[in-house]
């Protein structure tokens, strides 16, 4: 995006020129100063377009407060203007984001007052997917997982995959052999509101990438075993009792007509009963998800005492593995 205004253009060879001097300060304030002025002035988009230039600046001084500031301004008035989500009202935040990110302690505050304005300016509960999907990356290689993971689950279509991939990413991280924890919190999580696309393609990235790494604990099951699926190939995996669970929940959903009388609703209940424990101090939050996933997929009506929004925002945690939890997973960070 280039600067078109006369006025503006001035303004910015002025501060290009006080930034090569090192005040910082000085040209963040006049900047505030004038983008103040311009909102007072009702010209919005000038406004828009001076903070806009001038947070490019100061990243390359590695201003990280000053660009978080100004970013916030700008998307300050993006809601107080009820500027809708385009191509270019995006693009100057990810430009923004992209650079920020390096900035730990300022980030955050520019991204979720990023997603708020796409919550008003779209009129619903998360935004825009689009914008969620590349927060979702950013964050991802940042290896803050858990923040990108809440990013993905609400993404576009390419989110799924790039979920699953994370999950992969994140448990060899991890060091933990646990590989079933780790994909069942995004398929759950999918499955849970609804998305059972979603859920198959985050399965599909994750066991592929299993595959290749571990392939002495992989068997895939060939002949009348092997009825074609929206999972693609079955596997039979050794030592890893979780991950064959994710694997028959989706082959056994995929199989439901809904009824709550049907095998496949026998089925997902005695899954139910044979692995819902084994997910040990997880246990109450997949059996929270699995009560939505019965709801959605098999007809089975279910007193919940938590919305969905909070169930699938419930984090996993597995202290003994300490990489899944909370404190751990901020050391990734």
């Amino acid at each position: 995006m280039v600067s078109s205004n006369p006025r503006i253009e001035r303004f910015m060879t002025n501060l290009r020129e006080s930034l090569v001097d090192g005040n910082y300060y000085e040209g963040h304030q006049e900047l505030r100063a004038i983008a103040i002025r311009l909102v007072k002035q009702k010209k919005h988009q000038r406004a828009i377009q001076l903070l806009y230039l001038g947070a490019l600046e100061l990243c390359q001084y590695n201003q990280w407060g000053s660009v978080a500031d100004l970013a916030a301004f700008m998307i300050n008035i993006y809601v107080e203007e009820k500027v809708p989500v385009t191509d270019e009202s995006r693009e100057r935040i990810y430009d923004i984001f992209e650079k920020l990110s390096q900035a730990t302690e300022y980030y955050p505050r520019v991204y979720q007052a990023a997603i708020q304005w796409s919550i008003s300016a779209m009129g619903n509960k998360v935004g825009d997917t689009q914008l969620h999907h590349f927060i979702g990356c950013i964050l991802r290689n940042k290896t803050r997982f858990q923040e990108a993971e809440q990013h993905y689950l609400v993404g576009t279509p390419e989110s799924p995959a790039a979920l699953g991939n994370m999950l992969f990413d994140w448990v060899e991280r991890t060091g933990t052999a646990d590989h079933g924890l780790f994909i069942a919190r995004g398929v759950l999580k999918y499955l849970a509101t609804g998305w059972y696309e979603a859920a198959c393609l985050c399965w599909k990235a994750f066991i592929a990438r299993f595959v290749q790494k571990h392939s002495s604990s992989v068997s895939e099951r060939t002949g009348d075993r092997a009825l074609p699926s929206n999972i693609g190939t079955i596997y039979y995996i050794t030592g890893h009792e979780l991950v064959n669970f994710v694997q028959l929940l989706l082959l056994t959903i995929e199989r439901s007509d809904g009824s709550p009388s049907s095998d496949s609703a026998r089925i997902f209940g005695q899954l139910r009963k044979q692995y819902e424990p084994r997910f040990g101090v997880n246990t109450e939050v997949v059996h929270s998800l699995l009560d939505a996933v019965a709801e959605k997929y098999f007809g089975v009506v279910i007193q919940r005492q938590q919305s969905l929004f909070d169930i699938v925002n419930n984090l996993f945690a597995a202290p003994s593995h300490p990489a899944v939890t909370d404190a751990s997973a901020e050391a990734m960070d």
